[in-house]
């Protein structure tokens, strides 16, 4: 796919109202999306799912604090935390309703687009 230009990012944000955290602009520098052929899904989510997933996601009870990017396969969200400055990613865990750190964007980027 290709990557979205700064004017579709920064239409994003003002949908949104937040701004995009650094290490989520690098991923959608390279590509709008990362789809898994094998795994069928949407690692990293199109800009325009990304705008629609958290508006849902805030909905259904994930904290405004945390910003989802994609998801595992199974509806669990990567996200970064608006307010933490690191590159830190995170899974949010609907049924416990929880953080599982994911490390570092890098670490996110061996780990899962492969």
């Amino acid at each position: 796919m290709t990557a979205p230009g700064a004017a579709r990012m920064a239409e994003v944000e003002r949908t949104l109202g937040v701004s995009l955290p650094e290490p989520v602009r690098a991923l959608y520098r390279v590509s709008d999306g990362w789809y898994s052929a094998a795994g069928e899904w949407f690692v990293i989510w199109p800009l325009r799912r990304l705008v629609e997933g958290n508006q849902d996601a805030w909905e259904l009870g994930l904290p405004r604090n945390l910003l989802a990017f994609g998801d595992d396969g199974t509806g669990d969200p990567f996200c970064v935390d608006l307010d933490d400055s690191t590159d830190v990613v995170v899974r949010w865990n609907w049924i416990d309703l929880e953080v599982e750190p994911q490390g570092s964007v890098a670490a996110f980027r061996d780990e899962w687009l492969r």
